[in-house]
């Protein structure tokens, strides 16, 4: 129950605003925004040191043949990250039209403004902390240094620590001020319309995604899909209950032993490899809840090649992603500020409704993990058997 309290705090805070909101001082309103902004301040200055510690930490963890299996790791899990990204884009282009109307009136209400908005610029770009975290993981996977990896574990952890002991409890007060502007603007009650219809389509775009990806890597043998599905689903259960990729782990490993029996080990060192970097659930859920939130609020839509330079850093900042609650859209959010032209309150919205369905979300990405820990098994072993 325990693991549950962030989706019910986040679902209690929308509902109550959503029916009180309108009994609340304005001058309370502007308190709470106020105080919603400085936590966004603080978060992104300290992002970018985040983003580089778990980039870092989880591409020099990797073992096995340094060159030839962490390079060839590292390209496939980017790929099928890009693939569900795209996936997530044709639906959310396509599909979102029929269920997702513009509201004209967004925006008429008074404008909520905060007391103060102090802007803490960070050190260094989200961007650049991605590239120099991935050229210092691509140095040292080369030359093995004791020193620099035991580093590079403990600003992983302090990074850990801040967002679980710090940014995560505090997570319900970051999104009220959001929640209450949009309440206040007059935009609120149209979000929660229309994300009751995005998400039964972001369910059935992620069940269907993962049937065909299982379909493919057991060569079109259903008899064999349905075993692998089988063997993967209590590790998804376990993710769905628990609302942690990294919480399923020790119960997809023993999905795999089962699956591999004794033919391959190489599944114990790509599960604690994909565990947070391929997320296919959310790869495909924040990509189709991207394109709902700009079509509720009315926002221009991104020019293709805008999504094109968003969805490869998208993919590449999932090498980053903290092993929280909802950690991927928090390192996606500054992207979707920068290239996607996101507001606060487009920020506030996603990140409420995505937390909401993490626990679904969640249990995809263990299924997709599963997944392609069997392909990419096969992938590697085929490569090995050619160049004997």
């Amino acid at each position: 129950m325990k693991k549950f309290q962030l989706p019910l705090a986040l679902f209690f805070i929308l509902i109550a605003i959503y029916l009180f909101g309108d009994f609340l001082p304005v001058v309370i309103k502007e308190l709470f925004l106020s105080i919603s902004l400085i936590l966004k301040s603080i978060l992104l200055f300290i992002l970018p040191f985040i983003i580089f510690s778990f980039i870092t930490s989880s591409l020099l963890s990797l073992e096995g043949n340094v060159v030839k299996f962490t390079s060839l790791l590292i390209l496939c899990i980017f790929i099928s990250n890009s693939i569900a990204i795209y996936i997530g884009y044709s639906v959310g282009t396509t599909f979102l039209d029929f269920l997702v109307t513009q509201n004209s009136n967004l925006g008429a209400s008074s404008t909520l403004m905060p007391f103060w908005n102090i802007n803490i610029p960070p050190i260094i770009s989200n961007g650049k902390a991605l590239l120099i975290g991935f050229i210092f993981s691509i140095i040292f996977s080369i030359k093995r240094n004791k020193r620099i990896e035991n580093f590079t574990k403990t600003i992983s952890k302090i990074s850990t620590i801040f967002l679980k002991k710090f940014f995560i409890p505090i997570l319900p007060l970051f999104v009220l001020g959001f929640v209450i502007k949009l309440q206040h603007e007059g935009a609120l009650e149209n979000a929660i319309t229309v994300y009751g219809k995005v998400l039964l389509v972001i369910v059935i775009t992620q069940a269907t995604y993962l049937f065909l990806f299982y379909f493919i890597i057991s060569k079109f043998n259903i008899k064999e899909c349905l075993m692998y599905f089988k063997n993967v689903f209590p590790a998804a259960l376990t993710g769905f209950s628990t609302i942690s990729s990294a919480a399923s782990m020790s119960v997809l490993l023993i999905s795999m032993e089962k699956i591999f029996k004794n033919k391959s080990t190489l599944y114990k060192a790509i599960v604690p490899a994909v565990i947070n970097t391929h997320t296919i659930g959310s790869a495909i859920g924040v990509t189709i809840l991207t394109f709902a939130t700009i079509k509720t609020f009315n926002a221009p839509m991104p020019t293709f090649e805008s999504f094109v330079f968003f969805a490869f850093l998208c993919a590449l900042s999932k090498f980053a992603v903290a092993a929280v609650p909802g950690g991927a859209l928090l390192i996606i959010a500054p992207l979707l500020e920068k290239y996607l032209g996101f507001s606060s309150e487009m920020i506030g919205v996603i990140t409420v409704v995505y937390l909401l369905f993490d626990p679904f979300g969640t249990a995809i990405n263990v299924t997709g993990n599963g997944g392609f820990t069997i392909g990419f098994t096969k992938i590697f072993n085929f490569l090995n058997k050619k160049n004997k």
